[in-house]
C-alpha cells in the first residue's frame, strides 16, 4: 500500500484463533490532513482491505473503520473479523 501511495498499513493486533485483527493505515490517501468532520470517510479502505484479505486468504472478512483522521485520530484504524 505504501508503494502505491495509498497509505502505510500496519497490523496492530491479531487473534489468529478467531481470525480477527486490528489494522491501521497511516498517511491515508482518503483522509490524512483533512479537517475534523462527523462523516465516515474511509469506506473505500474498508472494501479495499477486505478485498486484499479475500485475495490472499480466500476468506471473506468484515472490515469496519473505528478511528479516522477525519474524526480526530492520527491514523485510520479498522477492525477485521471473519464473516
Amino acid at each position: 500500500m505504501k508503494e502505491l501511495g495509498i497509505g502505510i498499513f500496519r497490523v496492530e493486533s491479531a487473534d489468529y484463533e478467531k481470525g480477527s485483527f486490528v489494522v491501521t493505515v497511516a498517511e491515508d490517501l482518503d483522509c490524512s490532513g483533512i479537517p475534523v468532520c462527523s462523516e465516515e470517510i474511509c469506506t473505500y479502505d474498508e472494501g479495499f482491505i477486505a478485498g486484499l484479505l479475500l485475495a490472499y486468504s480466500g476468506k471473506d472478512f468484515h472490515v469496519k473503520e473505528v478511528d479516522c483522521w477525519g474524526s480526530g485520530g492520527r491514523v485510520c484504524r479498522f477492525t477485521v473479523d471473519p464473516k
